[in-house]
């Protein structure tokens, strides 16, 4: 592992490493050929990272993950804020003594306006290059699953 991390050629895993974002990592070595070559041939790669909107702003833990996406569009590659707001009508399946407050749709909504704001000022989005930013939300796809043919489909399994 030690020497996968001081072998990295691709700027962003070796962006991560110098910056102390990188400790483990499965598979570095071939993750770090996929961005490398992906680099070279100026393509781009894509990833995402997930934020709930359970309230109308993000706390200051968020900006770690706000600044991974930041290091891999300056690289050369594609970011992809997921923004949880099919999510946010759930519980919290984390084990924590307390569930999540139940949020109505218009909660939900207010915040996920006001989180999705933050990415401007750390992220380029549009279409114009394969490096914009792409902001979606889950529940775009996530509210249109009816419970009952849930169940039916994937119940069974």
């Amino acid at each position: 592992e030690a020497k996968a991390r001081a072998a990295l050629k691709s700027p962003f895993l070796k962006t991560m490493r110098d910056r102390g974002f990188l400790f483990q990592c499965t598979n570095l070595s071939e993750l770090d050929s996929i961005l490398n070559d992906a680099t070279s041939k100026d393509e781009a790669i894509s990833a995402y990272l997930g934020f709930d909107a359970t309230a109308d702003s993000l706390h200051v833990g968020s900006l770690l993950q706000i600044m991974i996406l930041r290091h891999l569009q300056q690289s050369g590659h594609r970011p992809i804020v997921l923004i949880g707001g099919g999510t946010s009508k759930v519980g919290d399946p984390t084990g924590k003594d307390e569930s999540r407050v139940m949020l109505t749709d218009d909660i939900i909504k207010q915040n996920t306006d006001g989180i999705s704001k933050v990415f401007q000022k750390f992220l380029t989005f549009g279409d114009a290059t394969p490096t914009d930013a792409i902001m979606v939300n889950n529940d775009d796809w996530l509210s249109s699953i009816s419970y009952l043919e849930f169940l039916r489909d994937y119940g069974q399994h």
